[in-house]
Order: structure tokens, then C-alpha cells, then sequence
């Protein structure tokens, strides 16, 4: 089990932590509490603990000077901090003396238990090891990474022959059978830039991982899951003994829905066929293709054997004069409108592929410039930034982004040709839907998606036209909701919060008096003494 320290000088924070700690869920058997670093000092010399949760910035000696003293005393724990500042000076000082991970104040309690559960992790592996001798030590760690390489290897094709597979299995020690054969779940993540962000991606793809393993292979520790990078794409491959298609599919979309809880990205799995071990890199090189390829089965469940592969020699996919009519009359609505219509049509007759959307990229450009340059505006001054690029270089992805490239196309370009006459038109909008959800949880990322625009383009946008990040104006409208639900005696704080979109009290104060400088209850004790003031004059 696992002991634990809480370390800050704010009494109400430590509270908040110690409160949000499944002690049963992480395996942590006690928490100790300690409101300075000198308290801290008192219990790391007369108890045992394992991980250290610790603000940075306290009074008199900080959570720095804690670290440097429990690894110059050789204390064997793990640190966590907890700092204000989303960058700070003492970044370099907390790696050089290996602390595990930081957040920021005020911290979000997901991303803390994702971060313990990763820290946790990593102690109770510690602790397994120094409980066995040195080859059982490796072995233990170990091997379950050998196997992880020789799937690895298998996969990229560096072993292709059944007598080298045979070998390497045999000098390596593991348990695979080169008789059976194996089907492998291919996941391919996209979406995953906010999930990164509020996580870390260190942490979300820990979590992925072991998801995979836990769900699709029913094994704790990973030795059958392969991650792999590239084009900024997430996948992982796993490797299944089971080759039961029902079986695979309902392990399928366990994985999903348990991802779901916890991510926002968007999984698309494929289920192979079943495969010799030699035969499973040409197999993994032809899912590949079928993912670049097929891009209607962006965001689902499918098999291997579902693909119908087909030649499509269409040369041209949309109407040209309905678009440039459409284009001229600034129409983006009926644009978009139009193209969903030509998403679903493409993917009932099977037709929506990766050489489909290049067809379709090229015409939409070539009514799109043509527009521009009648104006006489050059299309090169418009879209030579790095989000445009980005932006276009994903639209072939799927049917979404490519929406999204259109979209943020045509913004783009009716803006700049209108030279921006009416600058409040999409700032309008955009309060409006916060109006209408700020009790929900949004940020950038849900209401970029409404508008069908990238969300760094639609946040710096609001920026420069309004003066004020997209995050602030959030914030201040769900407290100016809150300030007035705050004068009613019928509602207490704590509901208060939840009715204005906070997830939980203690964010929902921090941040209240951040920007109003009270309290909420204090703000509700004001209000509600000027009532009586008033009310007593009167009489």
C-alpha cells in the first residue's frame, strides 16, 4: 500500500485534496497533512511515505527547499507539485532533483488522479523489484518489454522469416506460440490536441495504454500493446489471442466507451484478420493503407474483412457552378450545408475515400481562388500562415476535417474580402452560444467545433477583435451568473457553482475571488446585509 504527505499552507487546499483521494482506487492506506515545510520534515523522519503532494510558493521555505532536504537525507518518495503559475523559475531545480510531475493551481481533480495513478504506478513497480533478487528484479521489469519489442519487430517487419520468428522467440524466453495465429486491433486516435493539453501527453498516453491491454488483452501490466508516432497520429497496435470477431468487437467497444469517460478524441478501431506471426507486417502495412484510404470509417468499430476495396474513377465530385454560385453569394451556410449533403451520398454508395476528398480539395480551391483573385486579392497572402497549413493539410483526414478546412477557408476568405465590415458578426455568435452553455462544460475546443472552425484559429480571432482571451470571457459570464444567483437566500454556494459550470466548489471559489476579489460566500453575506439595510431603512 501507499503512504501519502499533502504539504500546503492553505488548510482549505489540503482539505480539497485529502477529500478527492479514492484511497481504495489508487491503493493509498494513509494520507498525513502538513501545513508548512517544517511539519512536512517532522513526519518524513518518523513515518514511511511514498509519494509527497506539495505546493511550490509557501512562506518561509518552499516546496523546492522540502525536495532538496528529503534527497539530500536519502528519503526514498516521489514528489507531485502544486504551483500558480503555469510556467515558473523553479521548473529546472524540481527536474534536476527528480521530481515526478507538477500541475497548476487552481488544479483540476482528473487531472490530478490520472497523474497519482501514473506516479503510483511507477512507486509500486519500484517497491515489487526491491523485493526480489537481481534476475528476478529483471526479469519481472523486463520481460514483458522484450515481448513488447518482439511484437514490435514483427509489426515493422524486421522479422519475417518463420525459422528467425522461431529463434527469437525461443532465445528471448517467451511464452508466444509460432504455430497459432493472431489477430491484432489497429486504434487510431485523432482529436487528441485538448486531451493532450489538459493532461500531458505522457499521461493520456499511460492511460491509453493500459487501457488497451487491461480491456483488450485482460492483462494488467502491457506486454501485447505497440504505440507508435507518426504525421502527428496516435495509433496502437494490439496484439490478440483471442480471435473470436464477436468477442474482439464487444472488447472494442468497451475500450471506447471507457476512453470516453475520461477523453474527448475521437477512436477509430479496425479488427484484422486472423494471421500467422509472419504474415502480420505485410497485415499491418495494408490496415494502414485502409486507414489512409478509407476515410468513411473515421470514428467507428470495424473489421479487416468489411473493406470492399474499389477503383473509383470518378474525375469530378461537386458540382462546380452550384459552388461558385454559392461561393459568390457568400452562402457558407447553404456551402457547408451542400457538402454534408455530398458526405452522406459519397459514403451510401461507398465512394468517400482519401482520392475522393483530394478531388474535392482541389475543386473547392480552384472556385475558391478563382473568387479571390476576380477581386483582384491574392490567395498566397491569405492562407501562408502555419494554421492554414496545418488546417489544410489535415482536411483529407476525414469527412469532419474536411469540413472543418472548408469552413475555416471560406471564414477566412469572406472576411478579408468584406475587409472585415463587420467585425462583431462571428464575436456575436460566439457570446451567444456561451450565453446559452456556459453551465455546460465548454471551452475552445466545444465551441470551435459548433462553428465548424479550428480552435486556435476561432480563440485568436475572438482575442483580436474583442481584446480578451475566449477562456476569460467564460469565466466572468459564469460569474456574473453566479453573483446573481448568489443574491437569492434559496440556493446555497455549493449548488451555486454547479448551476454556473464549475465542476467542483473549491475551483469555483478560488476563481471567484480571483476575479472579484471575495469570496463567494462573502459576496452572498454582503448582499445580503445591503438587503437588510435597505429593508430596514424603509421601515
Amino acid at each position: 500500500m501507499i503512504n501519502l504527505l499533502i504539504v500546503d499552507d492553505d488548510m482549505a487546499t489540503v482539505e480539497v485534496i485529502r477529500a478527492s483521494i479514492d484511497g481504495k482506487k489508487l491503493g493509498v492506506e494513509e494520507v498525513w497533512s502538513a501545513y508548512n515545510v517544517a511539519g512536512a520534515r517532522k513526519i518524513l523522519l518518523e513515518n514511511t511515505i511514498d509519494i509527497i503532494i506539495s505546493d511550490i510558493e509557501m512562506p518561509q521555505e518552499s516546496g523546492i527547499d522540502l525536495l532538496k532536504w528529503a534527497r539530500s537525507e536519502n528519503i526514498d518518495c516521489e514528489f507531485l507539485f502544486l504551483t500558480c503559475h503555469e510556467s515558473f523559475s523553479y521548473a529546472a531545480e524540481a527536474i534536476k532533483y527528480e521530481a515526478a510531475a507538477y500541475i497548476t493551481k487552481p488544479f483540476d481533480i482528473d487531472i490530478m488522479e490520472l497523474n497519482l495513478q501514473k506516479i503510483i504506478k511507477k512507486r509500486k513497480q519500484k517497491q515489487s523489484l526491491e523485493k526480489t533478487c537481481i534476475y528476478g528484479k529483471w526479469m519481472e521489469k523486463n520481460l514483458r518489454f522484450v515481448k513488447q519489442e518482439f511484437w514490435k519487430e514483427v509489426l515493422e517487419g524486421e522479422l519475417l522469416d518463420e525459422a528467425r520468428i522461431e529463434k527469437e522467440i525461443t532465445g528471448r524466453h517467451l511464452e508466444i506460440s509460432n504455430a497459432k495465429k493472431y489477430c491484432f486491433i489497429y486504434s487510431r486516435l485523432s482529436d487528441t490536441e485538448g486531451d493532450m493539453e489538459r493532461y500531458g501527453k505522457s499521461v493520456v498516453e499511460f492511460i491509453l495504454e493500459n487501457f488497451h491491454s487491461e480491456i483488450l488483452c485482460e492483462k494488467v501490466e502491457n506486454e501485447s500493446v505497440v504505440k507508435f508516432h507518426s504525421d502527428d497520429v496516435l495509433s496502437f497496435i494490439t496484439i490478440c489471442e483471442e480471435i473470436e470477431p464477436d468477442k474482439l468487437r464487444e472488447k472494442c467497444e468497451q475500450l471506447v466507451n471507457t476512453c470516453r469517460g475520461y477523453f474527448k478524441m475521437t477512436f477509430t478501431c479496425c479488427i484484422s484478420k486472423a494471421y500467422n506471426i509472419a504474415e502480420l507486417a505485410e497485415a499491418n502495412r495494408n490496415l494502414k493503407k485502409i486507414f489512409q484510404y478509407y476515410v468513411s470509417f473515421h470514428g467507428q468499430i470495424f473489421f479487416e474483412n468489411e473493406v470492399e476495396i474499389q477503383v473509383n474513377k470518378d474525375t469530378q465530385i461537386i458540382d462546380l457552378d452550384k459552388f461558385n454560385a454559392l461561393v459568390e453569394k457568400k452562402d457558407k451556410s447553404e456551402i457547408l450545408r451542400y457538402l454534408k449533403q455530398l458526405f452522406h451520398e459519397l459514403t451510401a454508395y461507398n465512394k468517400l475515400n482519401l482520392y475522393t476528398l483530394y478531388l474535392m480539395k482541389q475543386e473547392i480551391m480552384q472556385v475558391v481562388y478563382a473568387d479571390l483573385m476576380r477581386q483582384g486579392i491574392q490567395a498566397t497572402k491569405l492562407f501562408y500562415d502555419e494554421l492554414s497549413k496545418k488546417i489544410a493539410d489535415h482536411a483529407l483526414d476525414s469527412a469532419i476535417d474536411m469540413i472543418r478546412w472548408v469552413n475555416y477557408l471560406l471564414e477566412k476568405t469572406f472576411q478579408y474580402e468584406e475587409e472585415i465590415t463587420k467585425p462583431a458578426t462571428l464575436v456575436n455568435k460566439i457570446n451567444h452560444y456561451i450565453q446559452e452553455h456556459y453551465a455546460e462544460d465548454i471551452g475552445r475546443n466545444e465551441i470551435a467545433a459548433n462553428f465548424y472552425l479550428a480552435p486556435e484559429y476561432l480563440a485568436k480571432s475572438y482575442k483580436k477583435k474583442t481584446g480578451i482571451n475566449l477562456k476569460d470571457y467564460i469565466i466572468l459570464y459564469r460569474i456574473e451568473k453566479a453573483k446573481e444567483l448568489l443574491k437569492q437566500d434559496d440556493k446555497n454556494v455549493s449548488d451555486i457553482a454547479e448551476l454556473v459550470g464549475f465542476a467542483n466548489f473549491s475551483y469555483f471559489s478560488t476563481i471567484f475571488k480571483k476575479f472579484t476579489g471575495i469570496t463567494p460566500m462573502e459576496y452572498k453575506k454582503s448582499r445580503k446585509e445591503e438587503a437588510d439595510t435597505r429593508g430596514g431603512s424603509r421601515v
